[in-house]
């Protein structure tokens, strides 16, 4: 690595746009190394936040191996389960019923014989769970926004997405029109409505019921009526708000009371059931076409038996006990109100997703590296993740932490504060 070279890494100079093909002015042998030394300079200097090696489980407590500590303890926040369900004793021995009854993979694309009986039977629960007639699952949550989305919009159709949504609802729109309404911005989603209302053959507003990087969540009442004035489909990715919100935890739809009010609804098993997959939950009609059409689960293997019994287990917890959720809350108002209490920026968060808003990269990435000094295990969210001058601190918070774990947490901010202004 040449000196002007390190001088712009230690100046804070590269992010990892730099090194996307479209922005890099080099052919990819010298992006390869390039971007191998600017990595490796990362390790050196003891801030590398990604790519982290755990020998345990991804929950509240961690234990990592850095280059500085191996298998060494870690207060974590970076965990979507959150309900904590993934280590839940009956979560665990229904993966092991699974198993022993069915082996250890579907080990075949559900069209062509992976399609087990109770994968019907997850289907037929998660449908009836959020107020949708049908459903399809996927092995992945990416995969079931991807998939669902190329097989329902073409050329001669265009997508109204929100300025947040998931990539791989992006992934899913590369043979379409697209247009970005903004963020929750009702004015000039109404406009563009009414300025193609009689173009493209299908029009489809595409929002998250809970957003994964500012933890804010749609306005999903007026985006419907809107929808339903100008003759849009509604497509809500509700992964975040699954299982948490709601009286019975049935989501977004169900927190605004709008149960059977939304076209349709995709999420992820990844989170508060605590395993992995994905589901969309909408007519019977567009569930037939899509186990067709559905390329990412058309030509993908099957969802594991044992996530499956896991899944379908962790879900019938969900709907017989509140228990796990009013923990969750009561972990969130927890935390917020003491990062408030401390003056730390955590925008408009109304869910377990805290963005510490720092705003400049190198700030998060100091600020990544001393906390896992102190113990204390959380992702930091720059550019292009997030827009320049928008850099946080990504936290997730779980049923499974403790008043003790939240209240150390805070310290370290404020302590790490004193060394960065972080607030």
């Amino acid at each position: 690595m040449g000196n002007s070279q390190l001088r712009n890494y230690k100046d804070g100079g590269r992010s990892f746009r730099d090194f996307q093909l479209n922005h890099y002015p080099g052919n990819f042998s010298e992006l390869l190394t390039d971007f191998g030394d600017w990595i490796e300079y990362t390790k050196e200097i003891n801030n590398q936040i990604y790519w982290i090696n755990s020998s345990s489980g991804v929950k509240a407590k961690m234990n990592l191996n850095t280059k500085v500590k191996e298998k060494h303890s870690y207060i974590s926040f970076v965990s979507n389960d959150y309900l904590g369900l993934s280590h839940h004793p009956a979560v665990i021995l229904a993966g092991v019923e699974g198993v022993i009854k069915y082996g250890a993979g579907a080990c075949a694309a559900p069209s062509i014989g992976g399609y087990l009986d109770i994968h019907a039977r997850l289907e037929k629960e998660i449908a009836a769970f959020t107020g949708q007639e049908d459903a399809l699952i996927f092995s992945s949550g990416f995969g079931a926004n991807s998939g669902t989305l190329r097989a329902l919009l073409g050329k001669n159709d265009l997508a109204l997405i929100d300025s947040f949504v998931h990539t791989s609802v992006l992934d899913g729109l590369q043979s379409t029109n697209i247009k970005n309404i903004g963020h929750n911005n009702l004015e000039y989603l109404e406009l563009v409505l009414k300025r193609e209302r009689r173009n493209y053959k299908t029009k489809m507003v595409i929002v998250d019921g809970v957003y994964s990087q500012d933890g804010d969540i749609s306005l999903l009442p007026d985006i419907q009526l809107l929808c339903e004035k100008y003759g849009a489909v509604l497509y809500v990715d509700d992964a975040h708000g699954i299982g948490l919100f709601g009286e019975t935890g049935k989501g977004i739809v169900e927190h605004y009371n709008m149960l059977g009010k939304v076209d349709i609804l995709t999420g992820t098993f990844s989170k508060a059931f605590g395993g992995i997959g994905g589901f969309v939950c909408t007519s019977k009609k567009i569930i037939q076409y899509l186990r067709y059409y559905a390329n990412t689960t058309v030509y993908s293997a099957a969802i594991t038996p044992q996530v499956t019994f896991s899944i379908r287990k962790a879900l019938e917890l969900v709907k017989s006990s509140r228990s796990f959720k009013d923990k969750l809350w009561d972990n969130i108002r927890y935390l917020r109100t003491r990062l408030t209490e401390e003056k730390f920026n955590i925008g408009c968060s109304v869910s377990p997703i805290f963005p510490i808003k720092i705003n400049e990269d190198s700030k998060v990435r100091r600020a990544t590296s001393m906390l896992l000094d102190k113990g204390i295990y959380v992702s930091g969210i720059m550019y292009p993740a997030v827009r320049r001058k928008d850099a946080r601190l990504r936290v997730s918070v779980t049923a499974s932490h403790t008043k003790e774990q939240l209240e150390e947490f805070v310290r370290a901010l404020i302590s790490i504060d004193n060394q960065l202004l972080i607030r």
